[in-house]
């Protein structure tokens, strides 16, 4: 059973207070845990994955996959930066090809990033790399970002290692890992993954055989770059680009809502330029953007902040803020996508979308989808509604959840959509809220 409410724009309310309401629902919960587990041994209902930042972190734009000279890319990365922060960029990768042939991970390259960061202060500037994942022929990307501190020390000797047909992905996680003080050092992403697959679900046993050795490997590229290419993303085998986004995250029922359904937290709501040249590609956050709530404005919080799925990504510059949570009872402080909170299935649950739209969709209606297992204890839509252009925020409560395919859990995420008569709709997509069923 589900009810909706759709609200105006003037309902969106201040962001100050919002923050303000949160950060002192957090204070409550923490005592009010506190005192429950000194009078009792029973599991509180609470949130067990937490993206503790959610109150007081700060927004920033980010494009996490572009190439420069160093490559095959067209501009210098100085020019690359300055075109990105022209285009609203705060943070950029830089990504250039790993191959033994190219001069990404040079000690030339990191002094050009070095030479960049001095240039463009406000601008976090990533140094990584576009790892060939062997034994695949160049067949299979994957976007290698480490904290800044580790960039030089690490990246050469990965590629000296590991970007050659005979090395072992298995072997190359294990010593990445044994490199790093924690996970939250670094960040991998699997790109345009169905680019070159026969079968979407290639991508599905690939990415588990490698979180299968540790969690290094976040999740996948949901819309990948080439957006001017034709056909979008340079897919040019049997699997096409749904709406500019990879099928991997845009099927529903697909192959990230099955991994979500199964209990695996990956993330795929991540959008990016693969900035090469201006034929195929926009310019970093030109187009494509990636929105990312980080603890800090550092790159190591947006390390931490993409491990903890606490990003949304939109095309065509669609929508300003997508705020996605979920409230219930016993939890003083609503969830954001990322988190995950132990809940009486029993008990009612209200998800609560809220956006403000950005020049793509200004004047227009706009349809949010919510998809998840929580339902019919399998992946579907759960619930659709078109909001007017003057409203922003729409609120559909559920109750009596069930589990999804995990047995023990189900989840939440949103897809907006412009529709658009002539070409591919524009789309945004949030990260998933989990719920453990007790």
């Amino acid at each position: 059973m589900t009810e909706t409410a759709l609200t105006s724009s003037d309902h969106y309310g201040s962001e100050h207070t919002r923050v303000a309401g949160r950060w002192i629902s957090r204070l409550m919960l923490t005592a009010v845990i506190g005192v429950t587990l000194s009078c009792s041994k029973t599991p509180v209902v609470g949130v067990t994955t937490e993206v503790p930042w959610s109150v007081a972190g700060q927004w920033i734009i980010a494009d996490t996959h572009t190439h420069t000279r160093f490559s095959d890319g067209n501009l210098s990365i100085s020019d690359l930066v300055a075109r990105a922060q022209a285009n609203g960029c705060d943070a950029l990768a830089i990504t250039d090809h790993s191959d033994v042939s190219e001069k990404a991970a040079t000690p030339a390259y990191f002094a050009a990033i070095n030479e960049a960061r001095a240039t463009h202060p406000s601008m976090l500037i990533l140094a990584g790399i576009e790892w060939n994942i062997p034994p695949y022929a160049g067949r299979e990307h994957m976007s290698v970002l480490v904290a800044p501190t580790l960039e030089a020390k690490i990246l050469p000797q990965f590629k000296q290692q590991f970007e050659n047909n005979k090395a072992k992905a298995d072997d190359a996680l294990r010593w990445l890992r044994q490199r790093l003080d924690s996970e939250q050092q670094a960040v991998l992403i699997y790109n345009h993954p169905s680019r070159n697959h026969t079968d979407v679900h290639q991508s599905e046993s690939e990415l588990l055989s490698w979180r299968s050795v540790n969690h290094l490997v976040i999740g996948f590229e949901g819309a990948p770059g080439h957006q001017k290419n034709d056909p979008i993303g340079a897919y040019k085998h049997e699997l096409k680009t749904v709406d500019r986004w990879d099928p991997v995250a845009a099927n529903m029922g697909g192959v990230w809502d099955h991994l979500l359904d199964q209990g695996h937290d990956v993330w795929a709501a991540l959008a990016t330029s693969d900035y090469h040249n201006d034929k195929m590609d926009y310019g970093p956050c030109a187009f494509a953007r990636t929105h990312i709530l980080v603890p800090q404005r550092t790159i190591l919080g947006v390390l931490r902040a993409l491990r903890a799925g606490s990003f949304w990504a939109d095309e065509g510059r669609l929508l300003r803020k997508l705020h996605v949570t979920l409230s219930a009872p016993g939890l003083l402080v609503p969830l954001v996508p990322g988190e995950t909170a132990r809940i009486d299935p029993k008990q009612p649950v209200k998800l609560t979308i809220a956006l403000q739209r950005d020049a793509g969709a200004e004047g227009s209606a706009l349809n949010v989808e919510l998809i998840g297992n929580g339902a019919l204890g399998k992946p579907s839509l759960l619930h659709q509604a078109q909001l007017k252009p003057d409203q922003q925020t729409i609120n559909w409560t559920f109750r009596n959840l069930v589990s999804g395919g995990d047995k023990l859990s189900a989840y939440f995420r949103v897809r907006v959509r412009k529709s658009v008569a002539d070409g591919p709709d524009l789309i945004a997509y949030s990260n998933p809220i989990r719920l453990i069923l007790r």
